[in-house]
């Protein structure tokens, strides 16, 4: 489909800023999308596991990509999170995203009943949503996180999902953390767009056919990741990885999203970005400082086409802002 290439594909799994109303907020929003996708991302998946997508309702959802759309950012490079508990939401959130004429409706199985689900019951769930959405292009990607759902996307669903929607069923997401599991979905659906969660196992998996990555890093190191993805050789892309866990490794610090959070938000000199929605909760401030400064220590040591972040000069540990004055 248009807007996506169909190699090497770098999405952003997007952090969405929130308001006091812990809603999304739709200028922080569409700023940042063009942000990142000036800084080398091909493209946004919106309200996502990153994105705390779950945390917000059907219309405010619905409301920011009509406002994300109305402000000119192509529809055709974003993939949008339909996931809800009830199946008439997923079904208006994956109708909404489709008539907007976006790539694709990312949708991972509801997490309340994480017991006993079969495998007819998981086709069950996805040819129910298919059969409710009611468009002929709908462009589905089934999100495998069973970290998260507790029902992973096996190869026999996949397999009789193909069979029962050809053309409908897009790909699989596959935040799973298996690299062989990825590879096995690569090979034996050749005719779908795999895309990894894991930014590790890009390198290799590109190789063999992996059209790219919908990762939650690219929020904050776009422009290595960028990098990586463009080398010719695994070998070559596998230089990058070192610089990308030590990276990971000061956001590992706190919980994920919310030091992710916090890096943008010193890289914009914005605090509101710092908000998190309930149950979640922002770094400490004293941690928070640590953190950041150390990532903007980390982003300034970097070659100068992978930093991602502007720097006038030597960031020393007290420095906590990562954009120029």
């Amino acid at each position: 489909m248009p807007g996506l290439p169909s190699r090497n594909c770098l999405m952003v799994a997007a952090a969405t800023p929130v308001g006091r109303d812990f809603r999304p907020d739709r200028s922080r929003l569409i700023a940042r999308i063009g942000q990142l996708l000036n800084l080398g991302c091909d493209g946004v998946a919106l309200f996502g596991t990153t994105g705390e997508g779950p945390a917000f309702s059907v219309e405010d959802r619905m409301e920011a990509l009509d406002a994300v759309t109305a402000a000119g950012i192509d529809p055709a490079k974003i993939i949008v999170s339909a996931g809800a508990m009830v199946l008439s939401d997923v079904a208006r959130l994956s109708r909404h995203a489709t008539d907007r004429g976006v790539h694709g409706v990312l949708l991972m199985p509801p997490c309340m009943f994480r017991e006993g689900i079969t495998e007819d019951g998981t086709f069950r769930y996805f040819d129910a949503v298919i059969d409710r959405v009611e468009r002929s292009n709908l462009n589905l990607y089934l999100y495998h996180f069973p970290g998260i759902s507790g029902v992973p996307i096996t190869p026999g669903v996949l397999r009789r999902l193909d069979e029962r929607h050809p053309g409908i069923v897009a790909g699989v997401k596959d935040s799973g953390g298996d690299s062989d599991y990825t590879e096995t979905l690569v090979r034996r659906f050749s005719h779908l767009s795999i895309f990894t969660g894991s930014e590790i196992h890009v390198p290799d998996l590109l190789t063999v056919g992996l059209r790219g990555t919908i990762c939650g890093l690219a929020n904050v190191m776009p422009r290595l990741m960028r990098v990586m993805m463009d080398q010719l050789t695994a070998f070559d892309r596998r230089a990058s990885l070192p610089l990308i866990l030590s990276g990971d490794a000061i956001l590992s610090r706190a919980p994920f999203i919310p030091s992710v959070k916090a890096v943008i938000a010193a890289s914009l000199e914005d605090p509101a970005w710092r908000s998190v929605v309930p149950p979640l909760a922002e770094v400490p401030v004293v941690e928070r400082g640590r953190l950041v400064a150390d990532f903007a220590n980390w982003d300034a040591s970097l070659p100068p086409e992978c930093q991602s972040f502007p720097h006038d000069a030597p960031v020393s540990e007290k420095v906590v802002s990562l954009r120029r004055a």
